[in-house]
Order: structure tokens, then C-alpha cells, then sequence
């Protein structure tokens, strides 16, 4: 009864479509036979292709996420067996369950198409199986909860960790299980649960849509098996790092699984030390707790945990023991009390995680394929759009005229390109940062297009201003999803830019007000401003982006804010000094308001005079803002220059 609950909380408040982030690749992959990003999920692919099948209703994304509210509240199930086998009361076995099931990180991956939820469920059932051998020891058993652990590590990797977790925890519990020999059955039903990733290189050989590392050789299927491309996206780069990763993990428990959650927990490792969970409990812990510390990403650390989810499964599995030991010692009028905790996670969180009304991701790609004209080549990059494309495009069968180059994917670039730009139309979702001479790349709306150099720019493409359930608060918007409705905005803003500048900074501020913690966004904005002669502007938007990330961007050229802080500064004070020059030899600038559109009018002509022209831009710029009217800006950019 409890995983059917879960069940059908988490099936209620599904996405009908297509999410962000992974999920459009995991689905395609799933619906075409493909390989997905390392480490492959090969399991997930196989499982999900065969629910697919047997699940022939409603759109193929929403029966994905189907798959994982069902393996969300299997896990739940487990969980709540688990507990009752360590002698705990129903409520203990309740509170552990319920635990999990509110837990937002476990939620947030429940009723949307990804890993996460079979990864737990292979978890709880490998403690089962520990459990069931400490119960009744056999080679039998020690062989299945290791093949247990192998079948995991298909779907994630995490569970190849909890195999290594299990090894001292058997030497300890039976001393005498030393010899090769007697490890030979549990190693090979192992490798026999590893087996499925023999699907990656046989699949690859059909080149399939999806061939993420094209793992055909012995090298390509070993570096996608270790994930090798995502190793330089570590946020680690010296011991002192473990320190804020560690206290990061550490508070995330109160959120997860509330403060009460963590006092039951700490009460549950200290009471059931003898029966050996708790000490299993804390080497899963660590073994994902170093997994994610050496290999993790600064957005995989800090900005979403669900990573930890094998953490707090683990430590709700200690909060049921703390409920076990509480209990007995309350009178039996209260001791149902424990039940409030996972309740109010329930309560509180389901707004959050109801998904049922989200369509935002499906609505921004839809968009962008809708005004591409027929025949368009679409160079697609970033994985909340390029994912959501994939899906639409080779999943549901969506604008199959266009050409979708999957750029990034298994670290592909695009082919050679030649084309006309007045007669073949090429697309990007992102700047591509092309420099070549006679091409210019005009953004278009949702899209940029490759475009020839001094001829008149076509037209914006604005096919929306505002994605279906932006304004919503009944759509959650988590951080991926809050980062693509920027990514709407500071699309449009770049298209006013040289158009309508007033349209274009409510565009910008609607973008930071949407992401205001992504720090790609602020650099970029950074740039623009800088490049639009607005030094104060550019100074706030690189010292956000400082604050959110005081390290490198992850990006090949490893850029940084402070950096771009220091040029500012120093262009600051050089055009300081020229200004200061312009004004004390200008009877104009002399008798007018230092801040008023004449005094930034006359300035922007001097500036562009002395060949200033961004210094003279922003000037123009300041003036159609302080008088609102978008109107003369056309003039002044034609009479001071326009970078």
C-alpha cells in the first residue's frame, strides 16, 4: 500500500511533457534505442524503450515520467519492508517511507523522466538483500545482493560505489569470507549485472540516432563508461574545496528530510549500531559523499542535490530506527506523533513538485521550430534547449524538413558548412562565436541566424514574449526551468537591442529577475553592457556574477568576472579622463545638467568624434532612456555609430 500511495501522489503531479535538463535526451534515447550521455544508462534505456511499449497511452514523455513515479514509489515500498524487518513498529516503517517520499530532491525526480528514482530503488533493495544475508548468510544471497549492485550500475553508477560499500561491511559481519576463492560467485554475479552495458558498443555499431561517445571501441566504451568528457567540469581543484562541498552536504539534510528528520536519524544510528545498518548506512553515505566531491560540477553540488538522494535514502532508512527506538518509550496515546514529520513534507511540498500544468520546456522548443522556414539547418547547443529539440524532433517526429545538428553531443562539432546566407537558411539556438569575414550571426528572436555582412538584417522572429505558465505559480519553476525562461528574455533583449532599446532593457531586467543565481546569464549581460558603452550596468552585472561565482565559468575559455571587474575599472577611469577634458573645453557640456539627454547627446557626439564609439553608445543609449523615447535612437546610433 505505501508504494502505490507514493505512486499515485507522484503519477498525479507528472509533467504531461517533455522537462528540462536530461529529460529530453533520456526519452529519446529511451524511445529510439540510443546511447544518452555517459555513462550510457544502459539499463534505464532498455526499461524504458520496453515501458514505452507497454504503456501505449498519453505522450511518450509523460509515460517516462510514469516509470519513474512508479520506480519512486517502489522505493518507497522497500524502504517501508527494510524497516519492518529490523523489528520496527508500522509507524517507524511509516516515517521512514514518508520521509523519502516528501524529501523535495526524491520528489523533484519522481514525476519527471530521469535516473534518479531507479537508482533508489536499486538501492533499498541491495540494503534488503545485505539485510536478508545478515539474517540468514549464503552464498546464494551474498551473490545477489552484489549482482543486485552490478544490475544498478547500469542504470547509475552510484550503486558500482554501494557494491564497494558492501565489501567491508561483509568482511566485517563474516571474518572468514577472506579467500578469492570464496568472493569468485559474488564478483561474477557482479559482472553479470554489468553485463547490460554490453549494449552501449552493440548498439553503437548501428549508429543510432543518439550515439553519445560513439562507445564502439574497446577506449571509446571505457571513457564513456567513466564519464572521461565530464571530469574537467570538477568543482575540486584542491583539499581545501572538500570543506564547503562537506558543510553543503551536511545542511542539506534539514531541508531534505527537516531538522525533526535529522534528530530521528541521529537517534536511529546510535540505537541500531548492533544490527549493523547504521554502519552500512554511513559507508553509502561517504561513498557518495566522495564520488560527488571529487567529480561533481558547481551546479551539481550546490544548486541541486539530487545527486544526494542515496544519502537521504539512507538517512531516512536511520530516522525509521530512531522512530523504532523512540516510540516504545512514549505513552501509546502519542506515539503516532512521528507521522507529523513526514506529513508536513507531504503538505508543504506538493505545490512545489506538482508538475501536472508544465509546459514550458516543450513551449520554448516548440517555438523555435515553428519560425524556421522549411529546409533550415537548426545548430542546436546547451542541454535545456538542444534536449527538449531532440525530443521534439526525433521522438515525436516534429519538422522533419529541418536539419538538427546536435552540437555537444558526445563532444561533436558541426560539420563543414558551405552555404549562402541569403539562400540557405542556418540557425543557431546559441551564438556560435564565429569569426568569419562577410558573415555576420544576427539574433532573430529565438534563434540566430547566419546572415551577410552589410546587407540589411531579415526581420525578428518573435513567435512569443512570454512562455505558457511563466507567470504561474502553480507551474513550479526549478533552476533549469527558471534559466530557460531567461534564456527567453535575453534572446528577445538581444534582438531590440539595435532596434528598441527600451524593449530590450526590460527584456534584460525580466531575464535577471527570472535567474537571478545563474551566473552564465549575468557574465553575458556583463559583456553586452560593456559593449553597449554602459559601464555601470556591466560593473553590476559582473559583480553579480562574481557573487555567485567567484571561480571560472564552466566553459572552455574558463572566463571570470573579476576579471572583466578589472577592465571595467580601468576603462572606467580612462574615459574618465577624457570626459572630464570633453566637458571643461565644451561651452555645451559646461552649461548643461551633467546627467540630462542634451548633456548625453553632446557628449555621445564628441566621444564619436575621437572614435569612442562604445563610450558614445552608451551616451546615446542614456539619453533615449532618461527622455523614453525608443523613437531616437535609430538617429542617434546613425549619427554617433553603433557597435
Amino acid at each position: 500500500m505505501v508504494a502505490v500511495a507514493a505512486t499515485l501522489l507522484y503519477a498525479a503531479g507528472a509533467a504531461p511533457t517533455i522537462y528540462v535538463g536530461d529529460s529530453g535526451e533520456l526519452v529519446t534515447a529511451a524511445y529510439t534505442l540510443g546511447i544518452p550521455h555517459p555513462p550510457g544508462y544502459a539499463l534505464y534505456v532498455l526499461l524504458g524503450r520496453l515501458w514505452i511499449a507497454l504503456v501505449p497511452a498519453g505522450e511518450i514523455a509523460w509515460r517516462m515520467s510514469l516509470m519513474s513515479a512508479v520506480a519512486g514509489g517502489a522505493a518507497c515500498g522497500v524502504l517501508h519492508v527494510v524497516v519492518r524487518r529490523e523489528g520496527a513498529p508500522a509507524v517507524a516503517a511509516l516515517t521512514a517511507a514518508g520521509l523519502l517520499a516528501g524529501s523535495p530532491s526524491f520528489w523533484g525526480e519522481a514525476n519527471v523522466p530521469r535516473v534518479y528514482t531507479l537508482n533508489a530503488l536499486f538501492l533499498v533493495i541491495a540494503i534488503a538483500a545485505a539485510q536478508s544475508w545478515r539474517e540468514r548468510p549464503s552464498a546464494g544471497r551474498l551473490a545477489w545482493m552484489f549482482f543486485v549492485c552490478g544490475l544498478g550500475a547500469t542504470n547509475h553508477l552510484m550503486m558500482a560505489l554501494v557494491a564497494t560499500a558492501l565489501v567491508p561491511r561483509t568482511l566485517w559481519r563474516r571474518p572468514g569470507i577472506r579467500r578469492p576463492r570464496d568472493w569468485a560467485f559474488p564478483l561474477a554475479a557482479f559482472a553479470a549485472g554489468l553485463s547490460v552495458y554490453a549494449y552501449l558498443p552493440l548498439r553503437s555499431r548501428m549508429d543510432p540516432i543518439l550515439d553519445w561517445g560513439d562507445p564502439e571501441t574497446l577506449a571509446r566504451w571505457r571513457d564513456v563508461l567513466l564519464r572521461r568528457d565530464f571530469w574537467e567540469r570538477a568543482y575540486f581543484e584542491a583539499w581545501s574545496d572538500l570543506a564547503p562541498i562537506a558543510l553543503d552536504w551536511l545542511r542539506s539534510f534539514a531541508t531534505e528530510i527537516t531538522w525533526a528528520g535529522v534528530s530521528l536519524a541521529s537517534l536511529g544510528a546510535a540505537a541500531g549500531w548492533r544490527g549493523g545498518l547504521p554502519a552500512l548506512a554511513a559507508l553509502v553515505m561517504a561513498a557518495n559523499l566522495a564520488s560527488m566531491a571529487f567529480h561533481g560540477s558547481r551546479s551539481d553540488l550546490f544548486i541541486w542535490h539530487r545527486y544526494y538522494v542515496p544519502s537521504y535514502a539512507m538517512a531516512v532508512l536511520l530516522a525509521g530506527l530512531g522512530t523504532a527506538a523512540l516510540v516504545v518509550r512514549l505513552p501509546r496515546v502519542v506515539r503516532m506523533l512521528p507521522l507529523l514529520v513526514p506529513a508536513w513534507l507531504l503538505v508543504t511540498n506538493y505545490r512545489a513538485f506538482d508538475r501536472s500544468r508544465y509546459e514550458i520546456a516543450e513551449a520554448f522548443s516548440r517555438a523555435v521550430l515553428r519560425v524556421l522556414p522549411p529546409g533550415a539547418t537548426l545548430i542546436a547547443t546547451d542541454d535545456n534547449v538542444l534536449f527538449v529539440l531532440i525530443y521534439l524532433h526525433h521522438a515525436l517526429g516534429l519538422r522533419p524538413d529541418v536539419q538538427l545538428v546536435m552540437q555537444g553531443v558526445g563532444g561533436t562539432s558541426p560539420p563543414p558548412l558551405r552555404f549562402d546566407p541569403r539562400r540557405d537558411p542556418v540557425f543557431f539556438t546559441h551564438h556560435p562565436n564565429w569569426n568569419v569575414p562577410g558573415l555576420a550571426i544576427v539574433p532573430r528572436g529565438l534563434v540566430f541566424q547566419a546572415w551577410r555582412d552589410g546587407i540589411e538584417p531579415p526581420p525578428p522572429l518573435v513567435p512569443l514574449e512570454t512562455l505558457p505558465g511563466e507567470d504561474d505559480p502553480r507551474v513550479p519553476k526549478d533552476y533549469l526551468t527558471r534559466n530557460l525562461i531567461a534564456h527567453l528574455h535575453y534572446m528577445l533583449a538581444l534582438t531590440y537591442e539595435e532596434r528598441d532599446w527600451l524593449r530590450a532593457r526590460r527584456q534584460f531586467a525580466r531575464a535577471a529577475a527570472a535567474a537571478p543565481d545563474n551566473d552564465v546569464l549575468f557574465y553575458n549581460m556583463g559583456l553586452i553592457y560593456g559593449r553597449a558603452g554602459l559601464l555601470d550596468e556591466a560593473e553590476a552585472a559582473f559583480a553579480r556574477c562574481h557573487a555567485i561565482n567567484p571561480r571560472h565559468l564552466a566553459s572552455q575559455s574558463r572566463p571570470r568576472a573579476s576579471d572583466r571587474l578589472a577592465e571595467i575599472g580601468a576603462e572606467r577611469a580612462r574615459l574618465e579622463e577624457i570626459e572630464r577634458a570633453l566637458r571643461a573645453a565644451d561651452p555645451t557640456l559646461a552649461g548643461a545638467p551633467r546627467d540630462s539627454p542634451a548633456a548625453h547627446r553632446r557628449l555621445a557626439g564628441l566621444l564619436a568624434a575621437r572614435g569612442e564609439t562604445a563610450a558614445a553608445r552608451g551616451h546615446a543609449l542614456r539619453a533615449v532612456e532618461l527622455t523614453g523615447h525608443a523613437g531616437e535612437q535609430a538617429e542617434l546610433d546613425g549619427r554617433h555609430g553603433s557597435s
